[in-house]
């Protein structure tokens, strides 16, 4: 029974796959928190020249002063699939020549369904790719949890009518049981092996990032997809000496298109 719960789907070969920086964030730190390379994507286009920002203060109704960020004269020359597709879901937010945190935090609030659909797109064009990787399959558990949620029964019960009945060995078959449910849930993650093989080095990535040994324009993106303090994100930036990414230590820029993108709240799939 153990080998039928346990068994994963064969793949023709376990060889290693490449991932570029905001794979690494999506691997890592899921959906939820897709935001963080959205940023990171968005500063990599600059730096290389596809996408120009514009810094602008306006004046709210209330006549406070605010910041907002433009994203303009867009040139798809060099960026990746991912890449493209994030920007094709930001520009068509509007007219499509043009897009600005301020109108993206205003659709967010009022046609909060249309936005998040589109979102939820790139989302899933991300997980699609993850897939292409063997990183992430659609293997159905059905079955799998039909026979956990039978055994996990079976031992629970057990062990309840047999406390019930002053015989406590019992309370080591409900402890079993748990176990075991516990195990099989675990096993049920749509991540591969090589998905997970990844991940475990994503870790080890995070941590030397953490402790400060960080120096490339990959580390910055990485550090930045996976949503570091800014103090870990701001010394590897200056460590680039690269003018090109100055635009993050700007103060407002970080807060601003976070906020723009999912106010104080994560963006989930439906």
């Amino acid at each position: 029974m153990f080998y039928l719960l346990n068994k994963k789907k064969a793949y023709e070969s376990d060889d290693d796959v490449a991932l570029n920086y905001y794979e690494k964030a999506y691997l890592y730190k899921g959906p939820n928190f897709i935001y963080n390379p959205i940023i990171a994507m968005i500063l990599r286009a600059k730096a290389h020249g596809n996408i120009e920002i514009e810094k602008n203060i306006y004046k709210n109704k209330r006549g406070e002063e605010k910041v907002e960020y433009i994203l303009k004269n867009l040139k798809e020359s060099g960026l990746s699939l991912g890449e493209k597709k994030l920007f094709e879901t930001l520009f068509s937010l509007e007219d499509g020549a043009s897009i600005s945190t301020r109108q993206m935090d205003k659709l967010r609030r009022t046609e909060a369904d249309n936005y998040n659909k589109k979102f939820n797109d790139f989302i899933y064009f991300l997980e699609d790719e993850m897939m292409k990787k063997r990183l992430y399959t659609r293997e159905k558990n059905t079955f799998k949890i039909f026979i956990a949620f039978v055994v996990y029964s079976i031992l629970f019960f057990v062990g309840i009518v047999t406390v019930y009945n002053e015989r406590f060995f019992g309370i080591a078959s409900i402890v079993l049981s748990l176990f075991f449910y516990a195990y099989l849930i675990k096993s049920f993650s749509k991540m591969t092996d090589l998905g997970n093989k990844k991940f475990i080095e994503l870790e080890n990535l995070e941590e030397r990032l953490k402790a400060g040994r960080g120096s490339s324009e990959e580390d910055f993106l990485a550090a930045l997809g996976f949503g570091l303090k800014y103090e870990i994100t701001k010394d590897i930036c200056q460590k680039l000496h690269d003018k090109a990414y100055e635009t993050y230590l700007d103060e407002d820029f970080y807060k601003t298109f976070k906020t723009a993108l999912v106010g104080d709240h994560l963006l989930v799939r439906n």
